[in-house]
């Protein structure tokens, strides 16, 4: 029985002990600059890979990545879109380590990157022949997001754009802050083959945030990063108008607008200016196009001419949409009272015949 048991285990310590030696960390360097990783080379995009090596004392330490698609020089491995040559700076001890954790889920436009093998070279800033050069295999992982746009105003819409790999049939979306706060969660359903895109508005504050992508199916996990940036305030164009020492530009005009009921929105030349009453400086002489909207009313439109020095006011009363009108309570009767008349009529035609 000990024997058969023994038998057993030799396999599985050969297997472990291959394992141990075939995965050491690698080591790559020149000079007294060097860069290593543990691993065995092979990465899913999306995995979180840490570098560490020695640098030469009192350098200024970067590193970059290059690779299929990249320029030839390199990018920083945290910005793809960044400028051919730069590089994200590396902080080194007093005793001349340094270590680097890459969060590739993270990297700006990494969907960009493709199932190949990349390169990561870390060298002085100020000599750069004094480097270092490793390489990773990476892979785009079970599940493939794409954020568009990744960058937009509270109120927009963002589109997520994905594939998992074996197609589970359930996805779960988390949106996250910086610091781990979850703000929304999601769930969709992808394809057979395994497509999937969902779409929702933003109502976050500005910011930068995570977009996390999993299935209960699949053991990995996906993560890209959007950017809310406060909304654009728009604006009529004065531009061009010279201001007194008041901020006014001296030939603008003012609009004081009203409406009943109040609390609509305003539009000035197809841009919104917020809601009634509302008061409108800085207005640039000339005929401008006002709009008055609110829901469940016709919207009032008319060309105003607004004159410099000169204050031109608005107080419509909006008009009730037709589609928005209750009905009288004698209108249902009426109706039922007409079908009545010719359900009869119909009938005794039919005994005449």
């Amino acid at each position: 029985m000990g024997e058969i048991i023994l038998n057993r285990m030799i396999p599985r310590l050969v297997f472990l002990l291959a394992v141990i030696f075939c995965i050491p960390p690698v080591l790559a360097e020149s000079g007294s600059m060097s860069i290593a990783y543990w691993g065995n080379g092979g990465y899913y995009i999306g995995d979180t890979i840490i570098f560490d090596g020695v640098s030469p004392a009192g350098n200024s330490t970067a590193i970059k990545l290059t690779g299929p698609g990249l320029p030839a020089n390199g990018v920083p491995i945290y910005d793809l879109d960044g400028a051919e040559g730069t590089a994200n700076p590396v902080i080194v001890k007093e005793d001349g380590k340094w270590r680097l954790v890459w969060y590739t889920g993270s990297i700006k436009s990494v969907d960009k990157m493709q199932t190949a093998r990349y390169y990561i070279t870390v060298y002085d800033v100020n000599n750069p022949e004094v480097s270092a050069k490793t390489s990773v295999m990476m892979k785009k992982p079970e599940f493939f997001v794409t954020a568009n746009p990744d960058m937009l105003q509270t109120g927009e819409y963002l589109q997520l754009q994905g594939t998992a790999e074996q197609g589970p049939s359930d996805i779960h979306i988390v949106i996250s802050d910086e610091v781990g706060k979850v703000y929304r969660t999601y769930d969709t359903a992808a394809s057979r083959s395994g497509y999937f895109t969902y779409s929702f508005r933003i109502d976050m504050p500005p910011g930068t945030y995570y977009v996390t992508i999993s299935s209960p199916s699949v053991k990995n996990t996906y993560r890209t990063t959007i950017t809310v940036v406060p909304p654009v305030t728009p604006s009529v164009n004065v531009t061009a108008l010279p201001t007194t020492s008041t901020g006014i530009a001296a030939d603008a005009g003012t609009l004081s607008l009203s409406s009943n009921p109040a609390g609509a929105a305003v539009y000035v030349d197809s841009a919104a200016m917020g809601v009634t009453p509302i008061t409108l400086a800085n207005i640039a002489p000339g005929i401008h196009t006002v709009e008055i909207r609110s829901p469940g009313y016709l919207t009032f439109s008319l060309q105003v001419t607004v004159n410099a020095g000169e204050t031109t006011s608005l107080s419509p009363a909006l008009v009730k949409s037709p589609l928005s009108l209750p009905l009288s309570p004698v209108t249902p009767l009426a109706g039922l009272f007409i079908a009545c008349v010719v359900f009869l009529v119909c009938c005794a035609a039919r005994k005449t015949k």
